[in-house]
């Protein structure tokens, strides 16, 4: 995922975005998981590849539930920005890594794996073991044998409204900005981490506003100020004001020239000045393309003559 992937990762890191999504998604907007009560988990596990070589495998967030100081179940988020159909592979081995090293330790516990989809095509990829074997001949009742791997993703983009209304954290900031596109109105919840948030939705939507103004809205909640996504929306609009002035001074500028241009033409014919004068005096003077040029002479031509232009002219 690249630059996507980085912002994910320090975006969801973040205990109380980290929390703040295993609830709505797990526990349906139910306040279970405190950030307090998380912790980090390794994200790098080995497994065994050809020729008995190790190799790395590494989950983006994944943290632990403390109890008492215990763990009591172990939380991973994985990312994806597109379809992926062997991802239930990766996390049979995932979680198959977690599971294995309870078995020389202490404790042991559940694990859970949720995927975050932030890609703009439908997922199309399978959601279970058992459909991921789907065109494989396997006997029926060997089935009944095959322990099913599911897969829990979730499609950022286009989360529905009520899901998203159980985000409390900056998450619900950025899944109202992907769902709701142009139609977007922003609301007066106060963004926490100013610079996760930003370089998130940089990464997600290519736009590179999003963190040009990151450090102009830290100094302002530094002095006690309140940062929403008002402000940021409105420095979209000035944005867009200024290059609307900016495109409406070279609109008229050019219509000026036009004006000029023309005036010219009727001028120098008038004189019976040469097609070729004229037109080369309208591209080097009024720095005109030549098929401008000519559109503008023909024009002239037949409005002082009353007649269109002879054709071998």
């Amino acid at each position: 995922m690249g630059q996507k992937d980085l912002a994910a990762k320090q975006f969801e890191g973040s205990p109380e975005v980290f929390a703040d999504i295993i609830n709505a998604f797990i526990f349906e907007g139910e306040q279970v998981i405190l950030p307090k009560d998380l912790q980090s988990a390794p994200t790098e596990s080995l497994y065994p590849a050809a020729q008995g070589m190790l190799h790395n495998q590494y989950n983006d967030v994944s943290k632990y539930e403390m109890r008492n100081g215990r763990i009591v179940l172990q939380y991973t988020l994985e990312n994806q920005s597109k379809p992926d159909y062997r991802i239930l592979l990766r996390k049979a081995g995932y979680e198959g890594a977690i599971y294995r090293q309870q078995y020389d330790g202490k404790d042991t516990y559940p694990a859970i794996t949720l995927v975050l989809y932030w890609g703009e095509t439908a997922w199309n990829a399978s959601l279970d073991l058992l459909r991921f074997f789907r065109r494989k001949k396997i006997h029926r009742k060997a089935k009944r044998y095959i322990n099913n791997v599911c897969l829990h993703m979730y499609s950022m983009r286009c989360l529905p409204l009520e899901i998203r209304q159980r985000f409390l954290s900056d998450m619900r900031v950025v899944v109202d900005y992907l769902a709701e596109g142009k139609a977007y109105e922003p609301t007066d919840q106060e963004i926490t981490d100013v610079e996760g948030t930003m370089r998130m939705l940089c990464a997600l939507t290519g736009d590179v506003d999003f963190i040009n103004n990151i450090g102009m809205m830290q100094e302002y909640q530094k002095k006690g100020g309140r940062v929403t996504m008002c402000e940021v929306v409105d420095k979209f609009v000035q944005r867009g004001r200024e290059q609307g002035i900016k495109e409406g001074m070279e609109k008229g500028m050019q219509e000026e020239k036009i004006r000029s241009a023309t005036a010219f033409v009727k001028e120098t014919i008038m004189q019976k000045q040469s097609k070729e004068y004229i037109i080369g005096m309208l591209q080097n003077c009024f720095r005109l393309k030549e098929e401008e040029a000519d559109h503008l002479y023909r024009e002239g031509y037949e409005r002082e003559h009353e007649a269109e232009i002879p054709a071998f002219t």
